[in-house]
C-alpha cells in the first residue's frame, strides 16, 4: 500500500521563515558590533596606558627632563596609529619629585560617525630619580 505525502500548508504560513529570520537578524548584528567596537575600545585604552608607562619609563630616570617623556610616549602610540587616532601626551603637573605623564586617542569606530567620537584618557605618575646626599631628607 502506497502513502501518499500530501502537503497541507496552512493558507497564512508562507514567508513566516523570511519574516523570522528579519527579526532576528538585526539584534544579532548590532549585538555583534557592539562587541567588536567594544574590543577596539579596549585595545585603544591598553595601547594608551602602554603609551604613558612608556613615557615614565623614559622620563623619570636621571637627567631625563618631561620632553623625553612626551617623545617616548608619542613614539609609541604612533605605531598604533590605525586603531587609536589622534594622540595627545601631556606632561602637565610634573615636579621635581613626580612625573605625571597623561595620554589621550581617539578610538577607531566600526561605523564612521563624525558627531561621535570616543576618547580614551590614561595616566600614570612615578617618583623622579633624583641625586641625594646621606642624612638629607629632602
Amino acid at each position: 500500500m502506497a502513502v501518499l505525502a500530501v502537503n497541507r500548508r496552512q493558507p497564512g504560513d508562507r514567508g513566516s521563515l523570511t519574516v523570522e529570520w528579519a527579526l532576528w537578524a538585526l539584534p544579532v548584528v548590532i549585538v555583534v558590533l557592539g562587541l567588536l567596537q567594544f574590543g577596539l575600545w579596549w585595545v585603544a585604552r591598553d595601547l594608551a596606558m602602554t603609551s604613558a608607562q612608556q613615557g615614565l619609563l623614559a622620563g623619570r630616570g636621571l637627567g631625563a627632563t618631561p620632553a623625553d617623556a612626551r617623545a617616548a610616549a608619542t613614539r609609541f602610540i604612533a605605531r598604533a596609529d590605525p586603531i587609536a587616532r589622534d594622540p595627545d601626551v601631556s606632561t602637565a603637573g610634573t615636579t621635581d619629585q613626580v612625573l605625571h605623564v597623561d595620554v589621550s586617542v581617539s578610538v577607531l569606530t566600526i561605523i564612521p560617525d563624525p558627531w561621535l567620537t570616543w576618547r580614551v584618557h590614561q595616566s600614570v605618575a612615578g617618583a623622579r630619580e633624583r641625586f641625594t646626599v646621606p642624612g638629607n631628607t629632602r
